[in-house]
C-alpha cells in the first residue's frame, strides 16, 4: 500500500500519517505541543481524516482544521481547569 502523507498545522506542528504494508496506520509529529495527550489526539484526528477518505490536499487540510480547532478548545479548557 502506498504511504499517505498528510501535512497539517496545530499551530506550528506538521503531522505525517502513513500506512505500512500490513495495513497498520502510523502517525508522527514534527515536534510536540508539550502535552503528550494533545499530541496523541492530534495524530488520531489526522489519521481519522485520512481513513475516512480525505485524499486530496484541500479535503485533508479542511478536515484537520476542523479537528485542530476542537483540540485547541479542549486544550484551553483543560488549561483553565488546572490554573
Amino acid at each position: 500500500m502506498p504511504e499517505i502523507v498528510v501535512l497539517g498545522r496545530l499551530r506550528s506542528l506538521q503531522v505525517t500519517v502513513g500506512q505500512d504494508q500490513e495495513g497498520s496506520w502510523n502517525c508522527s509529529l514534527s515536534g510536540s505541543t508539550g502535552r503528550p495527550r494533545l499530541d496523541d489526539k492530534f495524530c488520531r484526528a489526522a489519521t481519522k481524516c485520512v481513513r475516512k477518505g480525505a485524499k486530496e490536499t484541500g479535503a485533508i487540510e479542511k478536515c484537520i482544521r476542523k479537528s485542530r480547532n476542537g483540540l485547541v478548545e479542549q486544550f484551553e479548557r483543560a488549561m483553565k481547569k488546572t490554573s
